[in-house]
């Protein structure tokens, strides 16, 4: 996986360091050195056709950090540049959350409302090309910009979809994505449906804007469902401000890096606090649930009581910095991991719901030949859909018998600031334990 903005970022820290002294390395790994000047010589003089060193080192360097985790990468130097410069804002884009998975280019999850989302591009698919041009040796900078340009560009894509034995092609028009980034539904008097699509920059206030709204009126309050499915990206302030919106300045997430004292335990703001009493909360999340969603998940579990349903998440949420090298290029690695306040770690695992959604084993699903039967173009769903949806029927269901099949803590009404608005001023907690200091930024990249 990468680590950008485009709106392309790193869930982590994207800063400067120093390397390590000499001494910090073993002298068996440098023994193994070796190894890697034989084969570039034996390339260099043996190969069918010349190659460029520089192309070679660059292309060692790439697999010895693809080794290691999908956070960590290589930047070379122009690319290093770029980011160094500032990332500027799309004009237009596909809509979509990308890693780098297994080596591909693989959609985490299109963002609900934009093209990507209407074209029918799902959660897991993997991109082949863009415009007729493979992605297997594309850097992700590379192929962000081929998913970003002016509104209204035709894009071509190339996709492999579990039960499909032939590639899906599709087109997909860039658009500037203008959706709420929080939707509210009153399903049943006392019941509502929240669906973060984003955790971007403004969805705590839409969100805040909403809870107060259901607080503010004087029917019952029975229970809400927060559908964070195919909801990925969000710096780490951005989950940190969602979540306090339930849990003020209870603990949101710990940081822990390779050494004990590597550790931050990063806690909420009680001005962002609206919520005064609990209520029963059902979280749906799926495979598509990354990052900021996920660490808004483990939270409000571990703190709030949440049940968790659907299926397991992504498992994305680590803390990164950036190494500069002598040339120019540079070197991202993970330095640091998240875990949920209850110590469940996030990065590669994943969060398991407390109650699994129907199976969808791949391995069951009808194979198809082509694209024929693929979803048409969709819309955003009204709340009679919303109602079909069999996952939020079951939440329902868990709401309505919440008091006798699961216990939730009352601690009774907590004090809210009047001025909501300090939340948004309120300075991000640093993670100086574990001296890397730097913006924080996401790592999903959004295309």
């Amino acid at each position: 996986m990468w680590v950008f903005i485009v709106s392309l970022f790193f869930f982590g820290v994207l800063c400067c360091g120093s390397g390590p002294p000499a001494a910090a390395t073993s002298s068996e790994a440098y023994a193994q050195l070796r190894l890697l000047v034989e084969a570039l010589y034996e390339i260099d003089q043996k190969y069918v056709t010349e190659k460029q060193d520089r192309d070679l080192i660059y292309g060692a360097i790439r697999g010895m950090v693809s080794s290691l985790d999908a956070n960590s990468s290589f930047l070379s130097p122009s690319e290093y540049q770029e980011i160094q410069a500032g990332v500027k804002q799309p004009e237009a884009s596909a809509g979509m959350e990308l890693s780098i998975k297994d080596n591909i280019l693989t959609v985490v999850s299109p963002i609900e409302g934009g093209p990507a989302w209407r074209t029918g591009i799902k959660a897991g698919d993997h991109i082949l090309k863009i415009n007729n041009q493979t992605t297997r040796n594309l850097t992700p900078l590379e192929a962000v910009k081929k998913l970003q340009g002016p509104p209204g560009t035709k894009v071509k894509l190339q996709l492999i979809r579990n039960g499909f034995v032939k590639p899906l092609d599709l087109e997909l028009t860039l658009e500037k994505l203008a959706v709420p980034l929080v939707a509210h539904y009153q399903l049943e008097e006392g019941y509502h449906y929240l669906r973060l699509r984003s955790p971007q920059e403004g969805a705590a206030a839409e969100l805040q804007q909403i809870l107060r709204s259901i607080q503010a009126n004087a029917s019952p309050k029975k229970g809400l469902i927060l559908d964070l499915r195919n909801t990925a990206g969000g710096r780490p302030d951005d989950a940190r401000r969602i979540a306090s919106s339930f849990l003020g300045n209870d603990v949101i997430y710990i940081v822990k890096g390779r050494h004990s004292e590597q550790k931050q335990i990063v806690k909420g703001l009680k001005e962002c606090l609206v919520l005064k009493n609990k209520l029963p909360l059902v979280i749906l999340v799926d495979h598509g649930t990354a990052q900021a969603a996920e660490v808004v998940t483990g939270a409000l579990q571990a703190q709030w009581g949440a049940l968790l349903l659907g299926y397991k998440t992504f498992g994305e949420c680590g803390v990164v910095q950036t190494f500069p090298l002598k040339d120019g290029s540079a070197l991202v690695i993970n330095v640091a991991f998240c875990y949920t306040p209850k110590d469940l770690l996030i990065q590669g695992r994943g969060l398991e719901p407390d109650l699994p959604g129907p199976k969808k084993d791949p391995e069951e699903q009808p194979v198809r030949e082509d694209s024929k039967d693929q979803e048409k173009p969709r819309n955003l769903p009204d709340v009679h859909e919303i109602m079909q949806d069999p996952l939020v029927h079951q939440a329902l269901f868990q709401l309505k018998n919440w008091g006798s099949g699961r216990a939730i803590q009352s601690p009774g009404e907590r004090s809210l600031k009047k001025n909501q608005a300090a939340c948004f001023h309120s300075e991000e907690q640093e993670i100086t334990k574990i001296s890397i200091l730097g913006d924080q930024e996401h790592s999903l990249f959004q295309a």
